[in-house]
C-alpha cells in the first residue's frame, strides 16, 4: 500500500495537490490517501481598531467568552463542511481512476507545523505532498509557511506541486546533484519511489567550465558508488554546462527534456540553500511550473 499524505487548506493550491495525488494512486496498484485539515482559531484574535459597543468594551475581546465560543464553533463547523466537500468531491474523482485508491480525511484542532509531524508518525505515509500557491504569494506559501518547515523537519519525502502545474506525468524527473555523500542514499529512495511510474531518471549537476574535470571526476565516483550498491540501476548521468547561474541552466534543461519532476536531497546544502533563494527558486519552482521533490537523508553531510 502506497501512502500519501496532504495537508489541506481549500486553497485552489491544495486541490490542485490532491488531483495530482490521484494521478498518482492511478499507477499503484493499491493507494491510499489522507486529506488532514489542522483547524486553529487564528481568526479569534480580535482587531485593534474593533469597535465597542455601549459599555466601553469591545463585543469580541477575549473576556466576552461566549461570543468567543460562538465564533469558533462556527469557525471550525465551516472549515468542517469544507472539508467534507473537498472529501467528497475527490472521492468522485478517485472513483474514475478506481476501486483502488482508498481516500480519507481527518479534521484536527492544532497547528499545521505541530500536526502533520504527528500525523506522519501514526500515519506513516510514502510521501508529504503540499500545494505551493505561485508567484504572488511566495513569500507566504513557500518560504516562511509550512512548507518550509517541513523541508527541514519531515522525516518522509516532501512532493511540493505548484498550483498552476496541470500535467502529471513523471516519465522524466532529474535529480540535482551537488555531489554529497549522501547522494547514494537518496537516489535509491528516488528510484525505489518511482519504481511504479516507470519513470526514466537523470542524475545530473550543473558545472561551468572551471568545474569542468573536477566536476567529471566526482561524477565518475558517485557512478561508481551506485553500481557497488546497485548494479542493475538505469540511471543516466549528465553534467550540464551554465554560465554561474544554476536555476537558468536547470529551467532551461527542464523545458527541453519536459521533465515533469525535480528531485533534490535537503543535505546537499549548498545547491539546496541556492534552489530555495527566492531569486531563483522563482526560476525554479515557479516559471517552470514543476514540482520539486525533496528527500531527507538520515546520514548528515
Amino acid at each position: 500500500m502506497f501512502k500519501i499524505l496532504i495537508p489541506v487548506d481549500f486553497t485552489d493550491s491544495s486541490t490542485n495537490a490532491c488531483r495530482y495525488a490521484l494521478h498518482m494512486g492511478a499507477a499503484l496498484p493499491q493507494a491510499e490517501i489522507l486529506l488532514l485539515h489542522c483547524f486553529s482559531d487564528y481568526l479569534l484574535q480580535p482587531e485593534l481598531d474593533d469597535p465597542v459597543d455601549e459599555t466601553g468594551r469591545n463585543p469580541l475581546s477575549p473576556g466576552s467568552e461566549i461570543i468567543t465560543d460562538r465564533v469558533l464553533h462556527r469557525n471550525q463547523m465551516d472549515e468542517q463542511e469544507k472539508l467534507e466537500s473537498l472529501y467528497k468531491e475527490m472521492q468522485a474523482e478517485a472513483r474514475i481512476h478506481g476501486q483502488h485508491i482508498h481516500l480519507k480525511h481527518a479534521f484536527i484542532n492544532g497547528l499545521p507545523e505541530e500536526i502533520i509531524p504527528d500525523e506522519i508518525s501514526r500515519f506513516r505515509p510514502n510521501l508529504l505532498l503540499m500545494g505551493t500557491k505561485g508567484e504572488d504569494n511566495v513569500s507566504r506559501s513557500l518560504f516562511g509557511t509550512i512548507t518550509t518547515k517541513m523541508v527541514e523537519n519531515a522525516k518522509v519525502p516532501l512532493l511540493t506541486v505548484p498550483e498552476p502545474y496541470k500535467q502529471h506525468s513523471l516519465s522524466h524527473v532529474l535529480y540535482a546533484t551537488d555531489f554529497d555523500k549522501t547522494d547514494a542514499e537518496a537516489l535509491t529512495a528516488l528510484m525505489q519511489l518511482l519504481q511504479p511510474f516507470n519513470s526514466e531518471i537523470l542524475c545530473a549537476h550543473i558545472g561551468t567550465e572551471d568545474s569542468e574535470r573536477d566536476d567529471s571526476y566526482k561524477m565518475e565516483q558517485l557512478q561508481a558508488r551506485l553500481y557497488t550498491s546497485i548494479p542493475d540501476h538505469k540511471l543516466q548521468f549528465a553534467i550540464l554546462p551554465s554560465d554561474d547561474d544554476v536555476a537558468d541552466a536547470l529551467q532551461e534543461f527542464v523545458k527541453r527534456e519536459q521533465v515533469g519532476l525535480v528531485a533534490v536531497n535537503n543535505h546537499q546544502r549548498s545547491l539546496f540553500s541556492s534552489i530555495f533563494k527566492p531569486s531563483l527558486s522563482k526560476k525554479l519552482v515557479l516559471e517552470a511550473q514543476v514540482p520539486m521533490l525533496i528527500f531527507h537523508s538520515s546520514e548528515k553531510a
